[in-house]
Order: structure tokens, then sequence, then C-alpha cells
């Protein structure tokens, strides 16, 4: 885990200096980051391209076009470049228009030394593997700061690094040192003594001379550039079997040309064996290293062409995007998250989803143990478990939910006449937590609620702030039980409401943020339910026999409301059962926004007492 570097990060948005040859859209700002623990000037230049969709004004014309371009995320795509290369080459111009379409923000860099950033700091030693990690390390810190929430009104993820030729070796180191969700491979070398072997056929002269003369483009010029020994080793010295070691919750996924001259195709198949079930293949068929055709080539897909050969960045751009879609990006996470290794124990796993609906019945049923927090420590397993209502739990799930699992009590988080209604799971303790003040809402509350959630997911958020605010009793109470003892190792427990996802969803953030485990996790983790409801065959019915009630419930105005959004009965009820990870990434900034901490959420609106905050993280922490 890289240590967070002692220094500030700034950001200057500045004008475009190529606008005449290279001229930004109106989504994209041409900007200058400086570390100050690694920048002495103006640091590195780059291009943020920011979602399409705000380039509609209005949140209606969003949602409207919503099929077309997403709604924007908190996720950020870093684009980096290889040898003697720069922010504008190759596919990553396109790439970055692609993926602002899909919601992410995508930031194209400069390293030091080339483009338009500022010098090497060292021009001795020259763009080293360990410089371009500090540039890296500059956009993470960035996502993070004071100066992302200037530049784009919040903080985002550092979700995915797409990497080209020499790039991909620096983006593994970094990611050796802070873990990253989607790491993509393009061209990368895997035999680090190779390239010494290029540079030696291709300069006779580098060892004599200390040194190789190249031409790059430096500030919007082509330029004669030196490149000195140690920067030329400190590639060829890279001990890539280490990449291996990257945190187990990484996908890579690797693109590689089949006309590639420059890296031979043996490298695909080397790191598809080094990460194994963790990584994705692509073969662009008849692209080179920079992902263009032959000379001659026949153009058979009909792609746009640049000095008469097939440009494939287009095919490059789509890998990308089909890999990063949120339905990719959930299936994902659970594959990786699907077991928890036990501390102390190397080799042995528990799963995460210890109670599979075929054998008990109950849906979405799910341990919160084994995330990672800021204080290095990780959330224990075996205690806390969430899950949809578990009523129809069978007798050997309950046994073992009780002689296995060890759940001593059920917190019921449903309202008292909503539970006697879909009924109570009996043979365990079951205390009733009922959220939002156990109120039934008014016809016209109904309709307000489910017309912003029919509308879209993107309101979400605003029912979870009524529902948190009216339900911090409740809370305080699940919590007290910790603190006093009646959770604890080998006294386990399960929370749930009726299908395990909004009041559920807002608990289980609530423990998890308190714990340090980061707001991307959470939001993931809130987004298994999308896959853990799949077999809540109740719901799913029960929406089947309303879905032609949708727009009454959304008031007399409820067809013109539906006319104007666009909304298909289909498209309502995805959105009622929808979990997906913006909104909950909202939810949490809003959360901060008005208690500033998790502590202090705990402290001011529950009246828990620091001790009490330090017990349960003594008991939920290993």
């Amino acid at each position: 885990m890289m240590e967070r570097v002692c220094g500030e990060v700034a950001c200057r948005v500045a004008e475009n200096p190529h606008e005449e040859v290279s001229p930004l859209s109106e989504t994209e700002q041409f900007v200058y980051l400086t570390h100050s623990a690694y920048h002495r000037e103006r640091g590195i230049a780059g291009i943020l391209t920011k979602p399409y969709s705000l380039r509609f004004a209005t949140l209606k014309e969003r949602l409207v076009n919503e099929s077309t371009y997403a709604l924007p995320l908190h996720k950020l795509v870093l684009l980096v470049h290889g040898h003697r290369s720069h922010k504008n080459s190759n596919f990553q111009p396109h790439l970055a228009e692609r993926l602002s379409q899909e919601g992410y923000y995508v930031l194209r860099i400069d390293f030091r030394g080339l483009g338009d950033s500022e010098d090497c700091s060292n021009p001795a030693v020259g763009r080293t593997i360990e410089q371009d990690v500090e540039d890296i390390l500059t956009v993470y810190e960035f996502a993070s700061s004071e100066a992302c929430v200037e530049l784009v009104g919040h903080t985002l993820t550092l979700d995915t690094i797409v990497a080209h030729s020499r790039g991909v070796l620096s983006m593994f180191e970094f990611a050796l040192r802070h873990p990253v969700r989607n790491l993509v491979n393009c061209c990368g070398r895997f035999e680090a003594t190779g390239w010494l072997e290029r540079v030696m056929r291709t300069y006779p002269n580098f060892s004599a001379d200390k040194g190789i003369s190249c031409v790059a483009l430096r500030h919007g010029e082509r330029r004669e550039i030196w490149l000195p020994e140690p920067e030329v080793l400190s590639v060829a010295t890279a001990e890539i079997d280490r990449y291996a070691n990257i945190d187990a919750q990484t996908w890579v996924v690797s693109i590689y040309g089949t006309a590639d001259a420059v890296i031979p195709l043996t490298a695909a198949g080397n790191f598809a064996n080094m990460f194994r079930a963790r990584h994705t293949l692509e073969l662009v068929v008849g692209a080179d290293h920079n992902f263009y055709g032959l000379p001659g080539d026949k153009n058979r897909m009909e792609l746009p062409t640049k000095k008469d050969r097939v440009c494939y960045h287009s095919v490059l751009a789509s890998k990308v995007v089909l890999h990063l879609r949120s339905k990719n990006q959930v299936k994902q996470f659970h594959r990786l998250t699907r077991t928890i290794e036990v501390p102390n124990h190397p080799g042995v796993l528990t799963p995460r989803w210890p109670l599979p609906h075929d054998f008990s019945r109950i849906s979405n049923f799910r341990d919160l143990g084994g995330y990672m927090t800021a204080s290095g420590r990780r959330v224990r397993h075996g205690i806390l478990y969430r899950c949809a209502n578990p009523v129809d739990v069978t007798p050997e799930a309950l046994q073992y939910m009780k002689d296995v699992l060890q759940v001593a009590q059920v917190f019921d988080l449903r309202a008292t006449r909503e539970a006697a209604e879909a009924g109570i799971v009996t043979g365990i303790p079951v205390c009733s937590l009922p959220f939002n003040k156990n109120m039934s809402m008014s016809p016209e509350e109904v309709a307000r609620h489910y017309q912003d959630i029919f509308i879209s997911t993107y309101n979400i958020p605003s029912a979870y702030e009524g529902i948190l605010e009216n339900s911090a009793d409740s809370i305080e109470r699940f919590f007290r039980a910790i603190v006093e003892g009646t959770v604890c190792r080998g006294r386990a427990a399960v929370f749930h409401c009726a299908v395990g996802k909004d009041r559920t969803g807002i608990l289980a953030m609530l423990v998890l943020g308190l714990l340090g485990v980061d707001a991307d996790t959470i939001a993931r983790e809130y987004e298994l339910t999308t896959i853990g409801i799949t077999t809540e065959k109740k719901i799913y019915d029960l929406l089947a026999v309303s879905s032609s009630k949708f727009y009454d419930i959304m008031g007399p105005a409820g067809r013109t409301v539906a006319r104007e959004y666009q909304l298909t009965q289909a498209k309502m009820r995805d959105n009622v059962l929808a979990s997906p990870y913006e909104a909950m990434r909202v939810f949490i900034d809003r959360f901060l926004a008005i208690y500033g901490s998790f502590a202090a959420y705990f402290e001011s609106k529950l009246g828990l007492q620091p001790g009490d905050i330090k017990l349960i993280r003594s008991q939920l922490l290993e």
C-alpha cells in the first residue's frame, strides 16, 4: 500500500496552447497538476474530458438522453502514454471521448519530460519509471483532493488506468503500491530486457554515449531530446515478476494487436498466465503496436483510415468501454470478492455468500467482512450479515445459520405493519428496528417518493436522506447492541428489510463508513444487491402485477410525467429495483457534506461517545 506523500496537489486550468491544431471539445479542459513534493514548475499537463451528459443544461435533458449518454460517475480513468509519446497520441483522444459518453471523467497526461509537462526532475537521470509513478500518484491524490472538488464539484476515485507500451510498466509499478480497480495493458512488454536489446540494435553507440538522442513532441513541436542511460536502464531492469503481487481485487485487461512488430505476442499470453482468473485477454486482429493496420491491408470492417492505413482505435475503445460498463463491473467485483481470506490462516477462505438461495431460500445474504479500511485493518468477517427478508428460510439453512455462522440475533428494519403482512422469520430471536419512524406515508408522499425513483435512480439519494433522518432511534439501538456486546464474535447478527437494498443498504453504509472503508468500496458493496435480489421472486411477481398501476402510484400527473421522461413500465420497474454504484456515492457525498465525517454523525446524531465508537471498531475490525 502506498503511503500518502506529504505534499499538496494543485490544479490550474489553462488555455489550450494548441487550440489551432488540436481544439478541445466543450467538455474538455486543459489542466496542469502540480504536487509540491515532486514538481518545481508547471507540473504535469493534461486534458480532462468530463462526462458527455454534462453538455445538457438540466437534469431532465440528461435523463431523457441517458440511454445514449450515461449520467456522470464518481470514477476517473487515467490514460498514460508510452516511449517518446504524449497525451494526444494514438487512441487516447478517441478513447477519452467514448468513455465520457459512458459517464466517466477521463484524464490523459504528459509524463514529465514530454509533451507540455515540465522537465524531468533530474535531466541527468531522465524519465525513469519511478518518476512516472510520481506523476500517476499526483493524479491519484488529485482525485481525492479539494482541488478536484473545486474543478468538478466532488471528489473522484481513480477507477481505471489505461496504459500503452512503456507506460504499462509505470502503471503496474504504481498498482503494486496502491490498488486500482481496473488496469488496461495495451501492448505492454513482458520481458523488460527486450527494451534494452531494441535500444542497442537501434542505437549501437548507446553504451559509449551513455544515452541516445531521439525526436519527440515537446510543447507543440517535434524536437530532439536526450534520453540518458539511467532512463533506459530503469525500463530494462523492471522486475516484472513482482506484478503478480498486485492487489487481488484488481482486474487486468490486456489488449494486443496481432501485427505488433515491437512487442512479441507472447507477452499477451505471459500476462494472462500471470494474472489468471482476474485477467481478460483481447486481440485486435491486424493491428500493429499503435493499433493501425499494415500498409496495403484491406479495410474489411470499413473503419476510419489514417495515411492509407486502417485505424483500429475504435475497436480498442469498444473493448475498453464494454469492460467498464456497470453490468460488467458489478459482476467483476462479485467475482473478486466472493471469498474472504481468513486472517492468520494463509490459503484459508470463507464464502462471502454463505447461504445460496437454492439451499436457504434467502436472497441477497452476504457477509459484510473482509474489506480493507483506511487504517490498514480489515472489517471482521463472520459478525454482520445482510440479506432480504429471511421468512422463507429452510430448516437446514436456519440450523446452519445458528450453528455454523453463529447468528444469535436478527434485526428487522421494516415497519411493524409491513413485517406482519410479509412475514417474520421464526426460530431465532428477532429485534424490530423499524426505519423511517415506523410511519406510513400519506398518498401524496407515496406519489412523490415513487415518482422521483420511477423517473431515475439519480433520485435515490434524496429518498435515502429522508430515511436516514427519520431512522436515528433505530440506528442508535443497532449500534448500542454492538457496544453492549449483544453482537460480537461468537454472537453474529443479521440485518434486513424487504429485499435487503434500501434500508439495509443505508445501515451497511454506516457500518462500513464508521470502520474506515472507502466510499468506492461501500458503493460497490451496495451494488452487489443487483446480483443478490435476482432470486427474490416475490418482489418481481409483485411488481409485474403492479406495473400497470405505476402511473397511478405517481399521482394524477403520472402519465404526463412518464411521457415527458420517456418512461416505460419496464424502465420504472428497473429503477425501483436498482442499486447503482452512483446512487450510493452521491448519498455518501451528501452525508459527509452535512455531518463532516461518520464519527461526527455517530456523536452528534446518535449520541454515541468516542469510547463507544472505539469499542465498535475494536469489535468489528481485525
